[in-house]
């Protein structure tokens, strides 16, 4: 039976097999189907980088650590490209890393070259191969550009519906708050990861570091999953186990590298140790402040259901924990922030101001502390404050939907209508119209005399 075609597929499936013919795998040297310039990629990875280091707690607060994780990327980085096919055509990217402050046990990267490690990844790490193992592993999937690969074989497989279903065009701005969210969740084939981890021993090698060093990151993630009863860490949601992972290693090891124990490649415990002494330092702290995050998960659940009344217990339990936590390190802004938000939900709004307060001393520069100010300045009743810190809050991540909606909330109140229209409209189309913080800014730009802009 004869269908009919939309004529954007076909342009579509053309272009693919077009761009199949022009790009070129770094490592591999195959041709690929991408759907994704070397530009596209870089500006997605730009543009996810700061949304992300804030949804993961901001970066942690010392810049000697982050400082020693970037110089043992950048060697990594420079002996990968050596492995870089000519044809490939591979920019010359400036790569980034990042020490983000969760106790998560996870490393990723996005593309165009951002790689993020945690804190708690860092604390069970013992030295300075086993990083670089692990940084060669993250290396690899921004070579071997993996994560454009599955948003291509993603998009090969739902665009066809999508295009019979609706042709409209979305905002950009929505978009990219898609492609970040996207990118944190997106997990690789089991396929990435074994390439990734090949590549990754052979790129810590090549930069002088004991190539056994992976070897031990994955054995350490085998025995974090036994520690919590076959629970697996958050770094093997995203990079499944291709299965056999330490032993397939061991065997590339002494194939590859039989002299990889006669010290000709380094492993500087001492100097890892040293350089993340204040990470270890500080995880008693850490521990209760997770603590503190699990008691807010749960008065969230339970305020869905019974309202204030059933979560103010744990309110008051998270609030507990975030103080113990910020007796102990007083010099963590995001601790400060973690009271501040407690004592929010309890309505506490002046002891929620005063944590905020000493949060901006200590950053005044980054995310939480202005975006929670801004928050506990709306109930406050401080419009000025609020368009200062929310203001701020957007120039650091542009398009936080209710950084948005709130700003909008500050402008209207001082009666400024075309500002607060503006932060309304920018606040609904950032969320496609969708769930209830779409709804209320709707809402509001009718009630401002504003088109209805679900109206069609």
């Amino acid at each position: 039976m004869n269908r009919l075609v939309h004529p954007l597929l076909l342009l579509l499936i053309a272009a693919s097999a077009f761009i199949a013919s022009c790009q070129v795998d770094p490592l591999t040297g195959k041709n690929t189907v991408s759907l994704y310039s070397y530009e596209d990629e870089k500006q997605m990875g730009d543009e996810s980088a700061m949304p992300i280091v804030a949804e993961l707690g901001g970066l942690y607060p010392d810049q000697a650590a982050q400082d020693y994780v970037n110089r043992v990327g950048q060697k990594i980085v420079a002996a990968g490209r050596t492995r870089l096919k000519d044809e490939a055509n591979f920019p010359d990217w400036d790569f980034k890393f990042y020490v983000v402050n969760t106790s998560m046990i996870n490393a990723f990267a996005l593309p165009g070259g951002h790689v993020f490690v945690t804190r708690g990844i860092l604390n069970r790490i013992n030295d300075e191969a086993e990083l670089a193992g692990l940084l060669g592993h993250e290396v690899t999937h921004v070579f071997a550009r993996h994560s454009v690969e599955r948003m291509t074989n993603m998009t090969l497989m739902i665009l066809p519906v999508a295009l019979l279903a609706s042709m409209e065009e979305t905002e950009g701005v929505a978009v990219v708050g898609m492609i970040a969210v996207q990118l944190l969740g997106m997990s690789y084939s089991r396929d990435n990861e074994e390439e990734s981890d090949h590549f990754g021993m052979r790129f810590a090698a090549r930069a002088g570091y004991d190539p056994a060093g992976v070897i031990g990151v994955m054995q350490m993630l085998n025995d974090v999953t036994n520690e919590n009863g076959g629970a697996q860490p958050e770094f093997l949601s995203t990079h499944p186990n291709p299965g056999n992972r330490v032993k397939y290693l061991t065997d590339q090891l002494n194939k590859e590298y039989p002299d990889a124990d006669q010290g000709n490649y380094v492993r500087n415990e001492p100097e890892y140790l040293n350089a993340v002494a204040s990470m270890r330092a500080a995880q008693p702290a850490y521990d209760l402040a997770d603590q503190g995050d699990a008691e807010m998960g749960e008065a969230f659940k339970l305020f869905e259901t019974g309202g204030q009344e059933a979560a103010a217990p744990k309110y008051r339990s998270a609030l507990s924990y975030y103080q113990q936590a910020v007796t102990k390190l007083p010099d963590h802004a995001i601790l400060h922030v973690n009271v501040a938000q407690a004592n929010y939900y309890l309505a506490n709004y002046e002891d929620a101001e005063a944590s905020i307060q000493k949060a901006l001393t200590l950053e005044s520069g980054t995310f939480w502390p202005n975006f929670m100010g801004g928050m506990v300045a709306i109930q406050r009743e401080d419009n000025a404050v609020a368009q200062a810190r929310f203001t701020r809050a957007l120039e650091l991540i542009p398009g936080s939907p209710v950084g948005l909606f709130y700003l909008g909330v500050a402008y209207e109140r001082e009666d400024n209508k075309p500002e607060a229209v503006k932060n309304y409209r920018a606040s609904y189309n950032a969320l496609q119209g969708q769930g209830e913080m779409a709804e209320k800014a709707r809402q509001k730009l009718i009630e401002l005399g504003e088109p209805d802009p679900a109206a069609k």
